[in-house]
């Protein structure tokens, strides 16, 4: 006979299913609208803390031992127990079918959950069996704490849980036993890690706990881990492998060369590889040689390398110049390519090198001959002439080899103050040299006298006679060339006594545009009948001068009182 415990309008306006859980001392209500997760009373209806999920919609079952079944949403349901946190599964019906109302029962000793599916409009009913609705899935997660490692790194695995049900009350750690199995080229079978490192749950990372291995990767081939999980009470098993990248890296590599060193001569590279790690031995150091006689390089084969990563190379450089060592260590099975390089400077002969003109100075328009000799070298006889006129760039007079005296021969017109050079390159024993000389271009002097009546002879030197009537003696210089800023300088010189004494130098003064210059002096400032002569000097511009400075020749004369007859 049923008895009345208690009448109270609920909450829950679409009060869809009904039931009371196993101990009968509490009533779980399915809304479809308004699913919720109160506990109500039997006793008096009143809410009395909360299931482990809200009630959905459509049904509602209480197993024997107190787990729970309801509607998940419009097309599915869902397993959990009666209170705590989380659920045992979600299960989806297919759209477009749906629960039926009512349609969830629990077997007598909770091992499988009964289903009732229907289509759109209510009918063709279809009955589900669920196996073990009280078991929740669990799955792995494992990360280490470099991607990928290097050969030899040290790493530090951890395998972490995931799962829909919530750990209980006082549990720390996901119930059941964790193996943790490596695999690795050593240990293809797998080697099981023994004694891992527990961490327990907390609320921001590891909701389960989780366990940890250390170790070094292995310096060939794979690695991974086979985490096995056991499962206990509510939590299913699982098991997962994973995969941890370990990449090829390169090592450093330095070598080490003397600077310079003799042609002929021993010398010893040494280098070094460097891991940071530890490492396997396996690769090879090749090396290439690059000097003059070899431009492209040739290979001198490989170079040993001790356990240490060290090694040292052994050669006498035939050739002189900049010989280059390049060493590259190729990796082998484990590594990445690694590349360096020395140069050593290996000494080479001074060539005797000389350069002559057939003259020092030239005038305007003279063709000049350089003439470059190269002494004993060993496989090149070529030489370069080069002429550079002042304030003019540098360019190639001519180029070739020496003829059977060791002699180049080239010819230039001489148009400015010109400097030449001579340039061997070189050859595999003797050095680059250059040697340098200059000639110079003389300008051409014109002069006249201005005003003379008559020619007269003393002793084998023809004077310019002028009279005193005339007032004036005029002194004409021309330069060519010439170029602005040149200037030049008038010395007159008065005989007496034995000897010629200066008796003016006039300061030095621009010329014409022409080039010519005129000095004036009055006629009564020299002494009657004596002798005088007169020249002229003409100065280039201090800066940038394209010619020497020239001399005029001396012009004599001699003074007379009054007038011709």
């Amino acid at each position: 006979m049923l008895t009345r415990q208690a009448a109270k309008a609920l909450p829950v306006p679409d009060l869809s299913d009904f039931a009371v859980t196993a101990d009968g001392l509490h009533l779980a209500v399915s809304s479809p609208a308004y699913p919720r997760d109160d506990r109500y009373r039997t006793s008096d209806l009143a809410a009395d803390g909360r299931f482990a999920m809200p009630v959905g919609p459509g049904a509602v079952a209480v197993a024997p031992d107190g787990a729970m079944a309801d509607g998940a949403g419009d097309h599915g349901f869902e397993s959990f127990p009666e209170t705590g946190e989380g659920y045992y599964h979600e299960y989806d019906s297919g759209y477009p079918l749906r629960l039926a109302a009512h349609g969830l029962a629990w077997a007598p000793d909770g091992s499988r959950l009964y289903t009732v599916d229907v289509d759109a409009s209510g009918g063709t009913p279809t009955l589900r069996t669920t196996r073990d609705p009280e078991t929740a899935w669990v799955h792995l997660y494992g990360s280490s704490s470099t991607t990928p490692l290097a050969p030899g790194e040290a790493y530090s695995f951890r395998a972490s849980f995931v799962s829909p049900l919530s750990l209980g009350a006082g549990e720390s750690m996901i119930p059941g036993t964790v193996r943790i199995t490596r695999h690795d080229d050593a240990d293809p079978d797998g080697v099981l890690m023994a004694d891992p490192t527990t961490t327990p749950a907390n609320g921001s990372a590891d909701f389960f706990g989780s366990y940890h291995v250390s170790g070094t990767a292995p310096l060939t081939g794979p690695l991974s881990f086979r985490v096995d999980y056991s499962g206990s009470g509510h939590y299913g098993a699982a098991g997962q492998t994973f995969d941890i990248p370990v990449a090829k890296y390169a090592p450093t590599m330095a070598v080490t060369a003397p600077s310079t060193g003799g042609r002929a001569a021993p010398l010893t590279v040494t280098g070094r590889l460097t891991w940071p790690h530890a490492h396997v031995t396996t690769g090879a150091v090749h090396v290439v040689k690059t000097d003059l006689a070899h431009g492209s390089g040739y290979s001198l084969g490989t170079v040993p390398v001790a356990a240490d990563g060290g090694f040292a190379f052994h050669d006498t450089p035939q050739v002189g110049g900049a010989n280059t060592y390049a060493f590259s260590y190729d990796g082998g099975t484990s590594y990445l390519p690694v590349t360096a390089s020395a140069k050593v400077q290996v000494s080479r002969a001074t060539p005797s090198v000389s350069l002559t003109t057939d003259a020092k100075s030239y005038h305007s328009g003279a063709t000049g001959k350089v003439t470059a000799h190269l002494g004993t070298t060993y496989n090149s006889r070529l030489v370069t002439l080069y002429d550079q006129p002042a304030g003019k760039p540098r360019t190639q007079l001519g180029s070739g080899k020496v003829d059977a005296h060791g002699n180049l021969v080239a010819y230039y017109k001489v148009t400015r103050n010109t400097a030449f050079s001579a340039a061997f390159a070189g050859d595999y024993r003797y050095a680059p040299r250059t040697v340098t000389t200059s000639a110079t271009l003389t300008p051409t002097v014109r002069t006249a006298m201005q005003w003379p009546l008559a020619t007269t002879r003393v002793g084998s030197t023809t004077y310019q006679v002028f009279y005193k009537s005339e007032v004036n003696m005029g002194f004409n210089l021309q330069a060519t060339p010439h170029q602005p800023g040149g200037c030049t300088t008038m010395y007159l010189e008065h005989y007496y006594s034995g000897a010629w004494h200066q008796v003016i130098s006039q300061s030095c003064v621009p010329l014409y545009s022409d080039g010519w210059y005129g000095y004036v002096r009055a006629l009564k400032t020299f002494t009657s009948n004596d002798h005088y002569r007169i020249r002229g000097h003409y100065t280039p511009p201090a800066k940038g001068a394209r010619t020497a400075g020239v001399w005029s020749r001396w012009t004599y004369l001699t003074v007379r009182p009054g007038s011709p007859s």
